[in-house]
C-alpha cells in the first residue's frame, strides 16, 4: 500500500501535477521507513513514565544559572527592610542542614553558597527563638491596644490563631521563602518555613532594631486579621452567661430574651428572631433555627457591642503613630467575674 502510494505521487510529479520533488520524498520516507516495532515501542515507554509518576520538584539551582547571595539580598529588599548578609543567610540556615556537613554534595547549591554556609556557621535555632518572643509579645499589645474592651480570654485567643505555626508556615511560603531555605530535602516542609519566618523577625531584630521588627510583624503577620472575624476566632463557650455577669458588674439588670418574631415555625425553614433585653433596653438580636439558637446568637451579639468588635466598627489600624502600644497593660478577664455554669 505504501509503495503504491509512493508510486503515483512519483507519476503525479511527472505529470506536472506535483512539482515540489521534496514533498514526495518526505512523504515516501515518512511512510516506508516507519518500522512495526516503533508503535508498541513508544507505547510501552508511555506506560512506563506514567507508572514512574511525575519527576521530583527541583531547587532552581539544577536548572544552572542560580546566585544564592543575590536571592537573598533581593529578598530583603523586596520585603523593604535592610538586613545584615551574615545575620540573615544564618536565619535561613536549618539545623538538619548544619547537621549533614557528610552530604552537603547532594544539596544542588552553588560554591558560592557553600562558602557562605561554612562561614556564618551555626543555625536559625535561636534567631527563631528571638523572633517568636518579638512577635508573641507585639502582638498581644496590639490587639490590647485595638480592643481595649474585649476579654483577655479572646485577646489570648486571637493571638494563638496569629502566633501559630500553620500561620508562620503560610506566611513565609507566601513571602519567597521556598527557594532560600538551607536544607537537605526540598522543597522545606510547614515546619520549615515556620522556624526560618520566626528566624527573619529575629534577624531584623539584630540587623536594626526591635521596632523595626515588631513593624515588620505588624505588617505582615497581624495584618491577616483583615480577611477575618475576630468573633469566630475566640469562641466563647457560655455566652448568656457571661453576659449576665458582665451586665451585673455593670449594675445593670440581668439580660431578658424575648421572641421579636417568628416564620415558618410548623416547618423545616423556620426561623425565630429573639432579642435580649435589659433594663428595657436592647442589647443585642439574632434569627435561629430555634428559640435556644436564637438566644445564643443574641446574647454573642450583645457581647460584640459590650466588647466593641461588632461588624460595623472602625477599621483596624496599621499606622503605629495612630496606635498607643502599652506592653504592661492587660485587659479585664472573665475570670473575675465568676460566670456561671
Amino acid at each position: 500500500m505504501a509503495a503504491r502510494m509512493c508510486m503515483r505521487l512519483q507519476h503525479m510529479r511527472k505529470s506536472k501535477l506535483i512539482a515540489d520533488s521534496a514533498y514526495v520524498k518526505d512523504v515516501c520516507t515518512r511512510t516506508l521507513k516507519n518500522p512495526r516495532w516503533k508503535r508498541p515501542v513508544l507505547k510501552e515507554l508511555f506506560k512506563k513514565r506514567q507508572q514512574l509518576g511525575p519527576e521530583p520538584e527541583r531547587h532552581p539551582s539544577a536548572y544552572g544559572i542560580w546566585n544564592y547571595n543575590s536571592e537573598v539580598f533581593a529578598f530583603g529588599k523586596r520585603l523593604g527592610e535592610d538586613f545584615k548578609d551574615d545575620i540573615l543567610k544564618k536565619a535561613l540556615i536549618l539545623r538538619s542542614y548544619q547537621e549533614e556537613e557528610d552530604k552537603v554534595e547532594q544539596i544542588l547549591l552553588d560554591d558560592e553558597s557553600l562558602e557562605m554556609e561554612a562561614e556564618s556557621g551555626g543555625n536559625n535555632e535561636e534567631l527563631a527563638e528571638k523572633g517568636e518572643k518579638i512577635a508573641s509579645r507585639y502582638v498581644k499589645a496590639y490587639l490590647r491596644a485595638m480592643y481595649p474592651q474585649m476579654f483577655e480570654e479572646g485577646i489570648c485567643a486571637v493571638h494563638d490563631y496569629l502566633v501559630s505555626d500553620e500561620m508562620y508556615a503560610y506566611i513565609g511560603s507566601q513571602l519567597g521563602l521556598k527557594d532560600l531555605i538551607m536544607k537537605m530535602d526540598y522543597p522545606p516542609t510547614d515546619e520549615d518555613y515556620c522556624i526560618t519566618m520566626k528566624a527573619v523577625i529575629g534577624a531584623l531584630a539584630e540587623s536594626q532594631d526591635v521596632a523595626r521588627a515588631e513593624a515588620f510583624v505588624r505588617d505582615f503577620v497581624v495584618v491577616q486579621l483583615v480577611a477575618e472575624d475576630i468573633n469566630e476566632i475566640w469562641d466563647v463557650v457560655n455566652p448568656m452567661g457571661l453576659l449576665t455577669a458582665v451586665l451585673k458588674k455593670m449594675g445593670m439588670s440581668a439580660p431578658e430574651p424575648r421572641l421579636i418574631w417568628k416564620s415558618g415555625a410548623s416547618t423545616v425553614m423556620s426561623v425565630y428572631h429573639v432579642g435580649v433585653y435589659s433594663d428595657r433596653t436592647l442589647l443585642g438580636r439574632a434569627p435561629g433555627e430555634t428559640v435556644s439558637i436564637a438566644e445564643d446568637m443574641a446574647a454573642r451579639d450583645a457581647l460584640k457591642k459590650l466588647m466593641n468588635t461588632q461588624d460595623s466598627r472602625s477599621p483596624m489600624k496599621f499606622r503605629e503613630e495612630n496606635l498607643q502600644i502599652d506592653y504592661n497593660r492587660k485587659n479585664a478577664s472573665i475570670s473575675d467575674l465568676h460566670v456561671g455554669s
